[in-house]
């Protein structure tokens, strides 16, 4: 997150000149991107991709190490450098500013009842059946697309049988049109919520855009102190 790489950038250069030049950073990085694009192919929609199914299973690919030169963060100790890491903690949250927490919230409500809508939706109840008849003709046991992979992800690592389960998964998925059912009707349920909501969405994403154009300036100020 940009939020994140400006929060470092801030509290280094208030380290710093604070007296405290070794100083770098917290460690925090931006989230980087799995190997594989597809971190999580399994979920309520049953599993989207058959060719990732033979080689990652139910579990997450690894992700990428730290960027070139990351370092780890510079120790300190004693009662001066405590204060003046909380001052500029302090200083950095002033300058970011708070989130836009109430749309924030709306996004999350609107998601989550988005989600509650779509699996109660005859149509995805319907294609989650005809899933797990095709898994049970498979030779697995399986209800719920979101549970059937839990008992596999207890593993360090995935096993054999992990694979053919991932495999009939994902071909029972493509059977049963599961996928593109779910998908589908949750968009139906999401344009219907943004119809009822748009000013305050729509006032949302001014806030976002606004707290991103800070942000940008902040990292463009680079350490430049605090603006009087």
């Amino acid at each position: 997150m940009k939020e994140i790489r400006v929060r470092n950038a801030l509290i280094v250069s208030c380290m710093h000149r604070a007296g405290y030049t070794g100083f770098r950073g917290d460690g925090l990085q931006e989230a980087r991107p799995p190997d594989n694009a597809t971190a999580l192919p399994a979920g309520a929609w049953g599993y989207l991709g058959a060719e990732i199914a033979g080689v990652q299973g139910f579990h997450a690919p690894r992700t990428a190490g730290p960027g070139p030169g990351a370092e780890a963060p510079a120790a300190g100790s004693g009662e001066a450098y405590d204060s003046a890491r909380i001052d500029c903690d302090r200083q950095t949250l002033e300058r970011i500013g708070a989130p836009p927490a109430p749309g924030a919230d709306l996004l999350g409500r609107l998601f989550s009842d988005s989600m509650t809508a779509t699996g109660r939706d005859g149509r995805v109840t319907a294609a989650t059946a005809q899933w797990a008849d095709c898994m049970a003709a498979a030779g697995f046991r399986a209800d719920d697309p979101r549970s059937f992979p839990e008992p596999y992800r207890a593993a360090p690592q995935a096993t054999p049988a992990e694979l053919a389960a991932a495999r009939a998964d994902a071909d029972c998925t493509t059977r049963s049109n599961l996928a593109a059912i779910w998908f589908t009707v949750l968009a139906g349920y999401q344009r219907q919520q943004i119809d009822r909501n748009g000013p305050a969405l729509n006032a949302h994403r001014e806030a976002v855009r606004a707290q991103d154009a800070k942000l940008t300036r902040l990292l463009a100020e680079g350490d430049a102190g605090p603006t009087p």
